[in-house]
Order: structure tokens, then sequence, then C-alpha cells
């Protein structure tokens, strides 16, 4: 994620490396898609990625990113990996961390 992308509150879908709002089809930037592999997403089968600020074409805008199930437990894995690695209350104390609390809920959730 570029350090321009904001979320419109913080969680730890905000970790989240998505593609370019500009590499994107509308209906990716408005949630019928997968932002990853373009499938057609449904309630069901959506993960909402959150709300995001970026500039979309030269405008700046709001784009609503969602991914299918599959391709959000890719990037969501490495952030389970990766972020006790970056983080403080972690290197302190691993089991006062919410957003590592967070993302291990979540990969549970998707792993059903």
């Amino acid at each position: 994620m570029s350090t321009a992308t904001q979320t419109t509150r913080s969680s730890p879908l905000a970790l989240f490396q998505l593609p370019a709002p500009a590499a994107l089809t509308d209906a990716q930037l408005r949630g019928a898609h997968c932002v990853w592999c373009a499938a057609e997403l449904h309630g069901d089968t959506a993960v909402s990625l959150e709300p995001r600020h970026d500039s979309i074409k030269g405008v700046s805008g709001r784009w609503y990113p969602r991914g299918c199930r599959s391709c959000t437990l890719k990037p969501l894995l490495l952030l389970v990996r990766t972020h006790p690695g970056e983080c403080e209350q972690c290197t302190d104390d691993a089991s006062l961390c919410e957003t590592r609390r967070a993302l291990r809920a979540l990969a549970l959730e998707l792993h059903r």
C-alpha cells in the first residue's frame, strides 16, 4: 500500500498491499470484483478491505476494495508472519497486540 493511501478507519486491513487504483477496473474499484483476480464477488464470497482514499486517474476519490477469500488469504498470511517483526508491541509482549490478534482471527475465519 502506498503511503498516500488512507483507510477511513484504522484496522489491520489497512496493512494490506493492494494493487494501484489506476490499474483496476470500475467493478474492482467499487468492490463488485476481487482487486487481485477480478472474480465477481457476492456478499458471501467477498472480504471487505475497507474504503480507501486515493488519487484515481488523476482525481482524488474514495474506492471500495474487496477480495475473494482465497486471494485475501495470501497477503493476510504474509502479514501474520511478518507483523511481529515490525511491531513494537509484539517485540515487547505479543499477547497484548490487538493488531496481531485481529490478523490471526481473520486468518482463521478465512480458513473455514
